[in-house]
C-alpha cells in the first residue's frame, strides 16, 4: 500500500533526506512539505526540488503574520508549489495581533484564488472569525482544514464550504471524542 503525507514539515539538508528516506521505507510515496513563512516556504521549495515525489506549499502561518507576506506571491509561481498555506487564525497563542492575522489570512485566500491553488488552513480557537473571513473572501474550491480541532458543528461548517478535514493523532486521545464525532 502506498501512502501520501499531505502535510509535513520536512527539515532541510541531510536531515530532510533522512526523513524522506525513512518515509519512503514505510510506504509514503508522496509528501507535501508546508511553508509557514516566506523564508520557510522558500526552503520547502528547495526541499521539494531535492526529492522526487515531494511538493511544497507557500504561505504564512498565523503565528508569523507579523512578518508579512512580502515575497510570497512570487513563490506561488514555482512549479513545486501545490497550495497556499498554511494560513489562518490562531487565537490560542496570539503570537501575532489578531487583526493582523485576519488581514494576512484574507490576503492569502485572495492569492489562492488568483493563482487557482488549494488553500491549507490552520485554525485554532477562532472558528467564528475563520468562517466570517471565508464567507467574505470566498472559500477556494480546494481547501483543507489541517489538524482539525473543532467539533461536529465546526466540521459541518467546513464541509458546507466545500472544505476537507484533516485529522492528527489528537483524534485518538481520550479528549478526542468531539473530533471523532466530527469525522463520523
Amino acid at each position: 500500500m502506498a501512502w501520501i503525507d499531505q502535510h509535513c514539515h520536512l527539515p532541510v539538508g541531510d536531515a530532510g533526506a533522512e526523513v524522506v528516506d525513512g518515509a519512503r521505507a514505510a510506504g509514503v510515496t508522496r509528501m507535501v512539505t508546508v511553508g509557514t513563512g516566506v523564508d520557510r516556504s522558500r526552503a520547502m521549495i528547495g526541499v521539494a526540488r531535492a526529492h522526487e515525489g515531494v511538493w511544497a506549499t507557500a504561505g504564512v502561518h498565523p503565528h508569523d503574520a507579523k512578518d508579512g507576506l512580502e515575497g510570497l506571491e512570487e513563490l506561488l509561481a514555482e512549479p513545486e508549489v501545490v497550495a497556499v498555506g498554511e494560513a489562518g487564525l490562531d487565537f490560542h497563542y496570539d503570537h501575532s495581533p489578531r487583526d493582523l492575522q485576519a488581514d494576512v489570512f484574507a490576503r492569502q485566500i485572495g492569492l489562492a484564488h488568483a493563482h487557482r491553488l488549494p488553500l491549507v488552513i490552520h485554525t485554532r480557537e477562532a472558528w467564528e472569525e475563520t468562517f466570517a473571513i471565508l464567507d467574505r473572501e470566498g472559500t477556494p474550491e480546494r481547501t483543507v482544514f489541517h489538524c482539525f480541532t473543532g467539533g461536529p458543528a465546526e466540521g459541518a461548517e467546513c464541509r458546507a464550504r466545500g472544505g476537507l478535514l484533516s485529522f492528527s493523532g489528537i483524534i485518538t486521545f481520550p479528549s478526542g471524542a468531539p473530533l471523532r464525532a466530527a469525522a463520523a
